[in-house]
Formats: structure tokens, C-alpha cells, sequence
């Protein structure tokens, strides 16, 4: 349980858009179920917003969890 002093460690994780969202989705969430049994919990998600050619394409995955 945490409380309103918990102090917390953050993660970022980026990936290529086509890379997470077409294909086999399958090694993502064996990604995601390790992280989760390593008490990571994604918070958030932040993508390129650019222009379609303009950006790098990535998503960055934000990650969480109480400091040890």
C-alpha cells in the first residue's frame, strides 16, 4: 500500500509507433508483464506529434513504482 509520503522511481521506455502498434503484439506484453512483475506500472504514454514525416516516430512509455 502506499501512502501520501511514497517516494517514487520513474522509467522510460521508447519505441518506434510501427514497432509497438503493428505485427505480432506478443513480445510487447511479455515486455510489459516483466516489468510489471518487477512492480512497474505504466502511467503514461507520450507519442511524437509532429507532422507524418516529420517526427521520429516514437513513443515514449512511462513507468512507475515505489523507491525500495
Amino acid at each position: 500500500m502506499t501512502g501520501a509520503d511514497t517516494r517514487w522511481e520513474y522509467k522510460i521506455i521508447r519505441t518506434a509507433d510501427g514497432g509497438l502498434f503493428s505485427g505480432d503484439t506478443a513480445p510487447m506484453e511479455d515486455a510489459l508483464n516483466s516489468l510489471g512483475d518487477e512492480q512497474w506500472e505504466l502511467v503514461d504514454t507520450i507519442s511524437d506529434s509532429r507532422p507524418a514525416g516529420a517526427g521520429t516516430g516514437q513513443t515514449a512509455l512511462v513507468f512507475k513504482r515505489p523507491k525500495k
